[in-house]
């Protein structure tokens, strides 16, 4: 049986054709491949260039402010925007403050920090808080300690302190920020201690003035020593730095990152011992003058060692408070006073009321003996009724 077969048209292409359509799309495929190489060689430059721009700029805005260029260490960027932005509101509180509250219209500001230094006698500087690093000094100093300004300008503040004082500088830093840091050094044990201060009170502490005693190194290598009236806790340039001796207000805190860049601003002076000036007036001088009697106040063990020392005492002793602490009052005394000063000691153990001693002769740090009289008093532990220390006034006698 036949079957009919049916035939259509086909159509039929070559094998030659086939093959040239496989090879245009090849290098189709390999244009793509290469518009794509070449878009992300371009997107890669275009970054470079741009990182390139931003890192140029970062090092152009690191050398223009204080506090990035007083640094020895390279600074990330982050590090350089913060401290960019903390100085752009710097001087934007000084210029919002300054018109005419710091200083009268017709002084300029060399002028103004010229009458300061002369009423001063002694040198300007900034320290910060963070590293003790020197931010600023005023030439003055060379007239103090004979160093010159780049000398001293982004040096270790201490790096020519006495290593006795260490302990008592770091107390006056640290205290500018307590409650976050608590980075108080104790003096005797070198040890950092732990503050139980509340929030409300460590805010006062910022822009508090205070004094203390410390030493600087001569170039010559002598010990000097030094007076600085203080203001921490703020960060200021050299233009704050004239309005913060003049009473000027404290800005308001700002963010969390802009409060740990605290500096400390102060006035050093040479401080002369007062023992120096009275050897003229002769104990048994028939007229003396009419002066208050000069007084500091020490806390003292029970065994006479010293736990406490007023600074008004280096004004009389010539000794650093932190040079007392520890060691005992006897080492002092002249022998000859030993006696009744012991038998005042007893007494003031003994009874709750004040005993006052007879006049005695202290040893300076001179070496010459000055005469003082002393109030002794026992404080005793309200609910065991022992003595824990004694609380001594002492009065210089002319």
């Amino acid at each position: 049986m036949l079957e009919k077969c049916w035939w259509g048209p086909v159509t039929v292409v070559p094998a030659e054709s086939q093959d040239s359509d496989g090879d245009d799309s090849g290098d189709d495929g390999t244009s793509v491949r290469t518009s794509d190489t070449n878009k992300k060689q371009n997107h890669s430059e275009i970054e470079k260039r741009r990182r390139d721009k931003m890192n140029t700029y970062i090092t152009e805005l690191s050398a223009m402010v204080p506090m990035c260029h007083a640094m020895s260490r390279k600074l990330d960027k982050l590090t350089v925007l913060r401290m960019a932005v903390q100085h752009i509101k710097t001087i934007r509180e000084v210029h919002s403050y300054t018109e005419g509250h710091y200083k009268p219209a017709f002084l300029s500001d060399q002028e103004l920090k010229t009458l300061i230094l002369q009423a001063a006698e002694g040198f300007l500087f900034v320290v910060g808080c963070d590293r003790g690093r020197i931010l600023y000094v005023s030439e003055s100093v060379s007239q103090i300690l004979n160093y010159s300004q780049g000398d001293l300008l982004g040096q270790s503040w201490f790096d020519i302190l006495h290593p006795k004082d260490v302990a008592k500088v770091k107390e006056q830093l640290s205290s500018s920020d307590l409650s976050p840091r608590e980075r108080l050094i104790d003096a005797k044990t070198m040890l950092p201690v732990k503050t139980d201060m509340p929030q409300g009170v460590s805010r006062l502490c910022p822009g508090a003035r205070r004094s203390f005693f410390c030493r600087m190194k001569c170039k010559q290598a002598t010990q000097i020593k030094e007076e600085a009236d203080t203001t921490t806790g703020c960060h200021r340039r050299k233009k704050q730095q004239h309005s913060a001796k003049m009473g000027l207000d404290e800005p308001e805190e700002g963010d969390g990152d802009s409060c740990n860049l605290s500096c400390l601003v102060a006035v050093g002076r040479l401080q002369p011992s007062i023992t120096t000036s009275h050897h003229f007036l002769s104990p048994t001088s028939g007229r003396r003058p009419n002066l208050r009697p000069i007084q500091f106040i020490s806390r003292h063990a029970m065994d006479g060692k010293f736990l406490f020392v007023d600074q008004r005492a280096t004004l009389v002793l010539g000794f650093l408070p932190q040079e007392l602490i520890g060691t005992s009052m006897y080492e002092y005394y002249q022998h000859e006073d030993i006696p009744h000063l012991t038998k005042s000691h007893k007494t003031v153990l003994q009874s709750p009321q004040k005993t006052t001693t007879q006049v005695y002769r202290f040893r300076s740090k001179e070496g010459c003996y000055i005469r003082l009289q002393s109030e002794w008093k026992s404080f005793r532990n309200p609910w065991t009724k022992d003595v824990e220390y004694l609380v001594a006034k002492n009065s210089l006698v002319l």
